[in-house]
């Protein structure tokens, strides 16, 4: 009489629950473990301790087991203290936070930890007669033992509390820097907020002035802006954007003064392919180009260009926009300006970028004319800033 064969499915439904008890023991074993790696670590600390003091016996060429072994013991029997006196620590760091008390406090326990150190080591060193100077053999060792032990108790403390203290220094630092990133955003995004209405109000009002004489032209140039602030928001949230998706957005700008102006602006862009993913401050290029367009071209009849390049100089990023307008006035001075896309870009680059330098923006006459912006940024991808 022939029997079926097993169904597979059926035996690898089974495999896991027939598993179950290894990971459940595996499980256990992890646990396990990490409740006992701190008296692990303990244990290790203080036999490092024991062989550094029995080696400076050695070192004086008088090294005998017995004294060896003297030694570990003593620093076994504060393996034994020290959780002891952390959660007493523990105890008192969470209801007094005056150093003065504290350290009054631990001052105080000094005496019952050193006699309690002095009598556990006596009677570890007890069963081993060879250690003739034990503090329950020979009364007159007590007093050697216990101020041994009293200094040995002042160094722990002062070596757990230079921990704690550092360690607290260094959460300090941690939230300090947090809350500067943080400031450091707010202001970001405050500059950004300034800035967009600004460039909204002059972008409806230029299309404004076409919606009258050339409605189709206005519908496109409303198609533009709607496809740049769709754009702009998806960006809204990051302080930085790599050069290929801040040139997207001006492109959009672009088309809408390409719209506007029609044969009277020109626009030139090169740019290096290898800066392309380099990070910039998002909508960085766009004030600067409008106010090319703006005080430079606009108010001549016969237009003009506007340049935009960006190439790799060494380790930075070099972004020129330029145009060859009626340039800048006699008595110009970046310092004095008071239009906002020139101080927004100032304090924006100035904000991300501290160490950027004096020369990292710059305002300039052209030589053959007209105006040119220069901005010189640390050189670095999306994965190079935190």
């Amino acid at each position: 009489m022939s029997t079926a064969p097993p169904d597979p499915t059926i035996l690898a439904r089974g495999a896991p629950r027939r598993a179950q008890p290894a990971e459940a023991g595996a499980e256990e074993g992890r646990a396990l473990l990490a409740r006992l790696r701190p008296a692990i670590l303990t244990f290790l600390v203080w036999t490092s301790v024991g062989v550094f003091l029995a080696a400076a016996d050695a070192l004086n060429g008088y090294f005998e087991w017995h004294r060896f072994v003297a030694k570990m013991m003593e620093s076994w029997s504060w393996a034994l203290l020290t959780p002891v006196l952390l959660l007493i620590d523990r105890k008192l760091a969470s209801g007094e936070q005056n150093i003065v008390r504290l350290a009054f406090l631990f001052l105080v326990l000094s005496v019952p930890f050193s006699l309690a150190h002095t009598y556990l080591t006596g009677l570890l060193l007890y069963p081993i007669t060879e250690i003739w100077w034990n503090p329950l053999r020979r009364h007159d060792y007590a007093v050697f033992y216990f101020l041994g032990s009293w200094q040995m108790y002042c160094g722990l403390v002062g070596v757990l509390y230079a921990f704690k203290y550092y360690n607290r220094l260094l959460t300090s630092q941690l939230q300090l820097e947090r809350v500067e990133k943080s400031l450091l955003e707010s202001r970001l995004n405050a500059l950004r907020l300034q800035l967009e209405p600004h460039f909204l109000f002059n972008a409806l009002n230029a299309i404004s002035s076409e919606v009258a004489s050339d409605p189709n032209l206005a519908r496109d140039m409303i198609g533009d802006l709607g496809a740049l602030l769709r754009q702009s928001l998806d960006c809204k949230d990051r302080a930085e954007i790599t050069l290929a998706q801040e040139l997207s957005l001006l492109e959009h700008y672009l088309s809408i003064q390409r719209v506007r102006f029609g044969d009277r602006i020109e626009i030139e862009i090169e740019i290096e392919p290898r800066t392309l993913s380099a990070m910039v401050p998002s909508m960085l290029l766009q004030p600067l180009v409008e106010n090319a367009i703006r005080h430079g071209i606009e108010g001549r009849l016969s237009g003009g260009k506007v340049m935009i390049s960006a190439s790799r100089s060494g380790d930075r990023l070099l972004l020129l926009v330029r145009d060859d307008g009626v340039g800048l006035p006699a008595d110009w001075r970046m310092e004095a300006s008071t239009g906002l896309g020139v101080r927004v870009a100032r304090e924006r680059l100035a904000a991300l970028y501290p160490d950027m330098g004096e020369n990292g923006f710059l305002i300039r006459r052209r030589e053959s004319g007209g105006t040119e912006v220069a901005i010189s940024i640390p050189l670095h991808g999306a994965g190079d800033r935190a």
